[in-house]
């Protein structure tokens, strides 16, 4: 009994390893979708050619009906979609100077022997 207590004693402290083991050079957070990106930079929002909402840059031109028909792969060969018109966050850039350390989500990559990494040399 006393054995099973400590054996299960070890296995919770062992799950326990400090924010210091960490690897120091990647410093960084992992992005907070909430308060990290700028929901506010969308606008404007328009749905055909009908302004849903202003915003601060230029709109795209889209087409005037906003219920469109696209094509498909068989066997739909035809979807029915609508044209919604907005700024979309598409990128995020990680920029970084230690091989493996992933800013943006607060973590270091683990070097399996050090593979895709290259020496500055041109192939042979």
């Amino acid at each position: 009994m006393k054995r099973s207590l400590w054996l299960l004693m070890l296995f919770l402290l062992a799950g326990h390893v400090p924010a210091a083991s960490a690897d120091s050079a990647c410093e960084g957070r992992f992005v907070n979708p909430i308060t990290d990106i700028c929901w506010s930079c969308i606008f404007p929002l328009s749905l055909g050619s009908i302004k849903v909402s202003q915003g601060k840059v230029p709109d795209t031109a889209n087409p005037s009906m906003p219920i469109q028909i696209c094509p498909a792969p068989p066997p739909l060969f035809r979807r029915i979609g609508l044209a919604i018109g907005y700024w979309e966050p598409m990128a995020l850039t990680d920029v970084t100077r230690s091989p493996g350390c992933m800013v943006n989500l607060g973590f270091s990559l683990p070097a399996f022997g050090k593979t895709a990494q290259g020496n500055g040399e041109k192939g042979r």
